[in-house]
């Protein structure tokens, strides 16, 4: 039965990435929006959250390019570019959307209506 619903939560899980590699992008940034409102995506452990700020600190690159670019770029363009996992960096970039929407209103509206 396990088997049954790891199936089921990954076929889910892969209908939700089509989902926002087609529409959660800079010309529907209310999609975007969404997916912070649901909540569904946010890394819970801010630890894990912080650490792969650090990494991309040691890569030298910007976190807010990473996760401006996760939404603007197709997932294989994302993934070349970067040297990053797509997916985990969208969970990443929810994260930080949340974060920022909490607390700095004004840069979120700023960051999704460029």
């Amino acid at each position: 039965m396990a088997e049954i619903i790891s199936l089921t939560q990954l076929k889910q899980q892969k209908q939700l990435q089509v989902h926002i590699a087609r529409n959660c992008n800079f010309d529907q940034p209310d999609e975007i929006d969404a997916l912070i409102v649901e909540g569904s995506l946010r890394v819970k452990n801010h630890t894990e959250f912080l650490a792969y700020l650090h990494h991309l600190y040691e890569q030298e690159l910007t976190p807010r390019e990473v996760f401006y670019d996760v939404f603007y770029l197709q997932p294989r363009q994302f993934a070349r570019r970067y040297g990053l996992d797509w997916w985990r960096c969208v969970q990443y970039a929810v994260t930080f959307l949340t974060i920022l929407k909490e607390n700095e209103r004004d840069e979120y509206v700023t960051f999704l209506y460029r």
